[in-house]
């Protein structure tokens, strides 16, 4: 069947929340993916910051065969050596880049909860939070993106997400992303405060670590728990394991209560997990106040493991912060016409537009074999695999010369 064939036929037997597709893809290698045309395709975006080790990697079809071959699912009134081990994996991570101290608090009190997803991993860790502390109001910020789901919609900034579904679980109050607006806030009842370290679905910005603190500070002041959604920029995609590692502000650690991943957790296959990084939120949800039918099953739990143990081997966050550093460079280098600036960390990069333009070339750049998108108006987001290589991944130089060239005259024309 051709692409048109299968979007027929898309059309015809799925719910259509996602529109029209762009095309069917067949299958992937590396950082390339072929549609149903034999069209090849080169993935700057990793199925949103997902498949992490590209596509079809050796070692993680070789993980998935050996599980299924033993088993794929038990039910959580049991554990597994996979879901163990997961964890432990998970934790590792988790405690990384931080002083010997803080590192060794936070391998011997943070616990694992694992789940299907990045909303569900938010879900729970409101759930955590108005355990914690009771009153309800959540903070998060303007811009944020937590989730689709309703606890998680309740803390998702963009109107036309959120609006058809209200009323939430609790009020949410947006603030502006600024020490100022975190500082403003009124502390009465205050449960749970939210952030993402570099906010993906905004338009890629990164927020100063002044304002981490500040959102430390507010959780310390109050009672609430600051919880780091990490969905997207965890997991290697900004240089580190987590974006909030390492970060200091006035000589202190900036530590949150709660962590949040996804996406690229599982290279692919459905997981996310809440990590509750301190004993206060460890001890939050007792036995039967939360649980998941499919979170930490063996075969993504195996998966899990991997993908960690191969990041490790390979050192990949370092190969994310070199490529990811190098390839700016080389864009701004190229001196772009209609590319104003980049900003974001690693491999999760936005190109900022002198004119709204994102979709109009993201179609563009689709047409000529790369896959990107337009988070906002005026940003492309760039998050390949992040085992693409510096030569590869610039490769889009040439192609965004190009593409920008045709939307200028095909704006002039009035198409």
């Amino acid at each position: 069947m051709t692409n048109a064939e299968w979007i027929g036929a898309y059309q015809e037997n799925l719910l259509g929340v996602f529109g029209q597709p762009q095309a069917c893809f067949t299958h992937g290698k590396g950082s390339r993916v072929w549609d149903a045309d034999g069209e090849e395709y080169l993935d700057l975006l990793a199925g949103i910051a997902v498949n992490a080790l590209g596509y079809a990697h050796p070692e993680i079809v070789k993980t998935i065969g050996e599980q299924v071959s033993r088993f794929t699912h038990v039910s959580n009134f049991f554990t597994t050596p996979q879901q163990v081990e997961a964890a432990a994996a998970v934790k590792r991570i988790c405690a990384a880049g931080w002083s010997s101290q803080t590192s060794e608090k936070i391998a011997a009190q943070a616990r694992v909860l694992f789940v299907n997803s990045g909303t569900e991993a938010n879900e729970a860790a409101l759930k955590m939070a108005l355990a914690a502390q009771p009153g309800g109001r959540a903070i998060a910020l303007k811009g944020a993106f937590h989730g689709r789901t309703l606890g998680s919609l309740s803390l998702t900034y963009k109107a036309p997400y959120r609006e058809p579904f209200a009323p939430f679980v609790g009020p949410t109050e947006f603030v502006e992303t600024s020490v100022a607006g975190i500082q403003g806030v009124d502390p009465k009842g205050i449960s749970a405060i939210f952030l993402e370290p570099l906010q993906g679905e905004a338009g890629v910005i990164p927020l100063a670590p002044a304002v981490l603190a500040a959102a430390r500070q507010l959780a310390d002041q109050t009672g609430a728990l600051l919880i780091f959604d990490e969905v997207q920029t965890g997991m290697g995609r900004c240089g580190k394991w987590l974006a909030h590692q390492g970060i200091y502000h006035d000589g202190k650690e900036i530590i949150p209560d709660v962590v949040t991943l996804a996406k690229g957790l599982g290279a692919g296959v459905p997981v996310g997990a809440c990590v509750a990084m301190n004993q206060r939120a460890a001890s939050a949800l007792k036995p039967g106040s939360h649980g998941t039918t499919f979170g930490g099953n063996p075969l993504v739990s195996a998966v899990v493991t991997r993908t960690i143990t191969l990041m490790e081997e390979l050192d990949l966050p370092a190969h994310v912060a070199k490529v990811g550093d190098a390839w700016m460079q080389a864009i701004a280098e190229a001196q772009i016409p209609g590319i104003k600036t980049t900003r974001g960390q690693g491999l999760l990069r936005g190109l900022v537009l002198e004119k709204n333009v994102a979709p109009q070339l993201a179609k563009a750049l689709f047409k000529a074999g790369f896959i990107v998108n337009a988070p906002a108006a005026n940003i492309i987001r760039l998050a390949p695999p992040l085992i693409i290589e510096l030569e590869e991944a610039k490769t889009l130089i040439p192609a965004l010369k190009k593409a920008l060239t045709q939307v200028e005259l095909d704006l002039a024309k009035g198409e």
